[in-house]
């Protein structure tokens, strides 16, 4: 599974502070700790810091690209602000492999931010949703994502750079929608040959929840089941990663051996 490391996120006091203030040594800190647990891309999101945001996108980047080279993830439900933000990190960053985090299936959206993707080479991750909001059943999951693929695909972008997010909701306030988003994975894989990648914003569906730790390893079990590729989450929760080592050895999808998690972290050069 591609994890993606939540943490650099300026909905966090401690980021927020550090952005504004220009403090590397919070950011690179938070960064290690992702990249220790084994993140695969870095999400970068300036949250509500006060200023500039495409100058915070673009320090924020930078300040982790100084510590890794992995693959940068720029993440806002902003549309205008990431038509800012992607060229001028693609120009300070040449080389570096950039994903748009997000782009919904609004046409609106889709205008602004495909060409874009297909521009620059990156990556995109498409939400399950539209103008209309978030839809509350797995069919109209299944259309907007259908619809946001068929639009990538027609402005060039490879099927290899295209992601599908069929949106966690809070299993506090929204109990049937884990269901609904698990089904739309297994339905739009079957979209089209080969199928894009899908990946969950995972701590959505413990937000404001007590044992939040728990519900976040049980779910990313189960939607590693129904095809799951990618997920955004803390890389440095040590028992997520576990159980999510352990669900791909039981999926098939890594080797077993006596010493499983060790040999994960081998694999990855953190052992």
């Amino acid at each position: 599974m591609i994890i993606f490391g939540e943490r650099i996120n300026g909905m966090y006091r401690d980021v927020r502070t550090a952005i504004v203030e220009r403090d590397k040594s919070v950011i690179q800190r938070l960064a290690k700790a992702q990249l220790d647990g084994g993140a695969d891309v870095m999400d970068l999101n300036v949250g509500p810091a006060k200023g500039d945001a495409v100058e915070h996108f673009v320090w924020l980047a930078q300040t982790v690209h100084e510590i890794t080279d992995k693959p940068l993830s720029l993440d806002s439900a902003k549309a205008d602000l990431l038509v800012q933000v992607v060229p001028r990190v693609a120009e300070a960053l040449p080389g570096t492999k950039l994903i748009i985090n997000s782009c919904t299936a609004a046409p609106d959206y889709m205008a602004k931010l495909l060409p874009l993707a297909a521009k620059y080479g990156t990556s995109i991750i498409g939400l399950t949703m539209d103008q209309r909001g978030v839809p509350g059943n797995v069919e109209q999951r299944v259309e907007c994502g259908a619809a946001f693929l068929m639009g990538a695909v027609e402005a060039g972008i490879p099927i290899e750079d295209i992601y599908i997010d069929p949106i966690i909701l809070p299993v506090n306030v929204a109990h049937k929608q884990q269901v609904h988003s698990i089904e739309a994975i297994r339905q739009l894989a079957l979209v089209n040959d080969p199928p894009p990648k899908f990946i969950i914003g995972l701590s959505n569906v413990s937000q404001k929840c007590l044992l939040n730790h728990l519900l976040n390893r049980t779910y990313l079990v189960m939607a590693l089941a129904a095809g799951l590729d990618a997920a955004i989450l803390d890389a440095a929760d040590a028992e997520l990663i576990e159980a999510m080592i352990a669900a791909e050895v039981l999926l098939g999808k890594q080797l077993y051996s006596d010493e499983f998690v060790k040999a994960w972290k081998m694999q990855k050069g953190l052992a």
